[in-house]
């Protein structure tokens, strides 16, 4: 008997609980890793080795020793840490990412938002918010007291204690020294060190990619499929990506390893550098006598799926098999799920192409939801990757719970075992076990945060909620500040501060942010005259408040965001400056147990090399 690989989670879902059991639409990918590293998953009590294309989720924590380096892909967004650095994801969804900075330097660059999304860094001094494009740094000192907020580009929303607020615009550094906000220092940027090229290198990787047309810019990896493939246009499916360089006999989900993630439980990692954006989204086809990934459609938002396989094993404790699915096929998750959200995982990831159209995918659907809520085989298809040659690939139960590296630990099938075995509705057939959750650290690393970033930091919003029902640990070190925006202004460090409009109901938690124009590029590092005195900081805060509104400096226009259901695409360009006297770092291998990946940018490729 062959059944659809699952974890201890129940796939069917009551009618009466519409989503309040769904997972979140969006993950972090560790897209760049150089040095020192480890993660701890939520879940887990154990460090295990940060991967490449590892998805990041509510309650997992990062921590880089001396020397390391780390990039976290948002979709839309890029997070990343210096070494000696620890960082916690406390809330991440389709409308706001919130972190914890309990020690060391993290940079974020925010190049969209859809309408009333947000980012906010919550440190032991205070919490910053973000709501329109920009690049920010944040630095908190090893025995955390005092923070420093650093805005290159767009503005933001500095919170501490006693509903003090503090805006924060671009050019500027303000340094607090605690959660009162009142011991603040602010200067002008002079300088910037190799951290920051750093970031603004790969901010200008980013910026140079040609995806728009493609893909939509939520979706997590997307931007790395120019460098490592190329489009072509196809009569039936319409626009769909090949992978270059790959070896003869390559398939789909077969470079890589299984780890357990809650929510979703079972979830690939691909070991290619490109190896996020076509295993999380959008399907696969065999085409012209070689694999190619089909984005779902533009203008929809891109929910994310831990692997769009079918799964199949033979029996409790024997081989785990799966292959990708195919163009238009109903992926059914192995994990809770309510029926908007089944509808909407597929909707969003399957393109409708020629011969193909949305009533008959939403036929596919209705059909196989009712197999799927009954935890019943689903009968009547006929998976086109299924018989494809070196589709179907299967490992042992053990290395499949182990995080072991698929490709050298693949069993050959009997194709006649293989051509009888159904696919069907989840089951328990393989449970996680503490080695599930991510491959082993390598010896000789540095010492881990003990405690699990026991460290208290505060917060605006209070973390997910399902944080603490997958992680060993509760949230017990965030504070949520008490906010209220619509409160009378507070006077910080002698200094007035704006009434703030009172937000829509469902934004009771998060003051509305007002909006900043976005940054313009700088083409070379800006010469800025002297820092002003607070007390010329303060006489122009004064003058403007006469005038019922503080501004920088330099005038800026209102920001209107899109209301259109797509994600905003503003103008905003990273800063570029030059940096003569240093050359970009060079790339190191992430350490593992498996044979290493390599990180996210490897040579570039050479199109005459087939």
């Amino acid at each position: 008997m062959l059944l659809l690989a699952t974890g201890v989670a129940q796939a069917q879902t009551d009618s009466n609980d519409p989503a309040s059991g769904d997972p979140p639409a969006r993950v972090a990918r560790l897209s760049y890793a150089q040095g020192d590293l480890g993660l701890l998953p939520a879940g887990s009590t154990e460090w295990s080795a940060a991967d490449i294309n590892r998805p990041l989720t509510n309650g997992d924590k990062l921590s880089g020793g001396p020397g390391a380096r780390a990039e976290l892909d948002l979709g839309g967004a890029a997070l990343r840490i210096n070494g000696q650095t620890d960082i916690g994801v406390l809330n991440l969804n389709g409308q706001i990412g919130q972190f914890e900075l309990t020690q060391g330097t993290l940079s974020i660059t925010v190049q969209s938002l859809d309408e009333g999304a947000t980012y906010e860094i919550d440190t032991p001094t205070l919490a910053l918010v973000i709501n329109q494009p920009g690049t920010f740094r944040i630095d908190v000192g090893p025995n955390g007291n005092g923070s420093t907020v650093t805005v290159f580009g767009g503005g933001g929303i500095v919170y501490g204690e006693n509903n003090a607020q503090r805006q924060v615009f671009s050019g500027r550094s303000y340094a607090f020294t605690d959660s009162s906000l009142n011991g603040m220092t602010v200067s002008q940027i002079d300088s910037r060190d190799e951290f920051d090229a750093w970031c603004n290198d790969r901010d200008a990787q980013y910026a140079n990619t040609a995806n728009a047309q493609y893909v939509s810019n939520d979706v997590v990896g997307g931007q790395d499929l120019n460098q490592y493939g190329d489009w072509e246009e196809d009569d039936d499916y319409g626009a769909v990506w090949y992978p270059a360089g790959v070896a003869v006999g390559w398939a789909p989900y077969t470079f890589g390893h299984w780890v357990w993630i809650g929510p979703w439980g079972w979830t690939w990692v691909d070991g290619m550098p490109w190896g996020f954006a076509p295993y999380h989204y959008g399907r696969w086809a065999f085409l012209h006598d070689r694999w190619g990934w089909m984005p779902g459609p533009r203008g929809v938002r891109s929910i994310y799926a831990p692997a769009l396989v079918a799964f199949v094993g033979i029996g409790r404790g024997g081989p785990v098999g799966w292959f990708p699915l195919g163009p238009h096929e109903v992926y059914n998750p192995w994990y809770h799920a309510s029926r908007g959200y089944y509808a909407n995982v597929n909707t969003s990831n399957i393109a409708i192409g020629r011969g193909y159209n949305h009533a008959a995918l939403v036929g596919a659907i209705d059909h196989q939801y009712g197999f799927y809520r009954a935890g019943r085989p689903v009968t009547g298809v006929n998976y086109v990757n299924r018989d494809v040659p070196h589709a179907f690939t299967a490992v042992s139960a053990q290395a499949f719970a182990s995080a072991r590296n698929v490709q050298g630990n693949q069993m050959h099938m009997d194709a006649r075992q293989v051509a009888g075995a159904a696919v069907v509705s989840p089951a328990s057939l393989q449970r996680p076990s503490p080695a599930s959750f991510g491959q082993p650290r390598v010896a000789h690393t540095h010492p881990l945060p003990a405690a699990g970033f026991s460290r208290p930091v505060v917060a605006v919003n209070a973390p997910a909620a399902a944080m603490a029902a997958n992680t060993a640990r509760p949230a017990a070190n965030v504070r949520v500040l008490q906010v209220q925006p619509n409160a009378a202004p507070r006077v910080v460090s002698g200094q007035a501060f704006p009434h703030y409009a009172t937000p829509e109901p469902h934004q009771a938690t998060l003051p509305q942010v007002p909006h900043f124009a976005p940054a313009q590029q700088i083409q070379q590092a800006p010469h800025y005259a002297p820092t002003p005195s607070i007390e010329s900081e303060q006489q122009r805060f004064e003058a403007a408040e006469r005038a019922h509104q503080y501004v920088p400096q330099e005038q800026a226009r209102p920001y209107e965001p899109n209301p259109s259901y797509e994600p905003m695409r503003p103008s905003y360009q990273p800063p570029v400056y030059a940096h003569p006297e240093m050359g970009r770092p060079q790339p190191q291998s992430h350490p593992q147990s498996a044979p290493p990946h390599p990180h996210s940018s490897p040579p570039a490729r050479d199109d005459n090399k087939h």
